[in-house]
């Protein structure tokens, strides 16, 4: 798998599993909007689906490493990520998704697929 494929994977995979927990959208979005304020800032988005990103990176040295990886996913073409890369690829797909460009996502738009 590609250091692109993971960043999406991570992205892809993260936000459908916080969703199995919440039984409503509000709860889905309650589950990202660290301040309350029934958005979801930039930071909030890259803050949450950096938490599997936190758990993979077991030497805590802010890069999920080679050997961090499971290996089920680990390719030819796999690279070691850092978290600043992965928050800028997080960022990337944050853009995409904030379809009013307003600089926020709301319920409707978090929910949406992945542009």
């Amino acid at each position: 798998m590609s250091m692109r494929g993971f960043a999406f994977a991570l992205v892809l995979f993260a936000a459908p599993a916080a969703a199995q927990f919440a039984s409503s959208t509000q709860d889905y979005l309650g589950e990202f909007d660290r301040d309350g304020d029934g958005r979801i800032s930039l930071g909030e988005y890259q803050d949450k689906l950096s938490d599997a990103f936190l758990q993979m990176d077991a030497n805590r040295n802010g890069v999920v490493d080679l050997d961090e990886f499971d290996p089920a996913v680990v390719g030819p073409n796999t690279r070691p990520i850092s978290l600043v890369r992965h928050r800028a690829r997080l960022g990337e797909v944050f853009k995409r998704q904030d379809a009013n460009r307003n600089g926020y996502l709301d319920a409707r738009e978090l929910g949406a697929p992945p542009r």
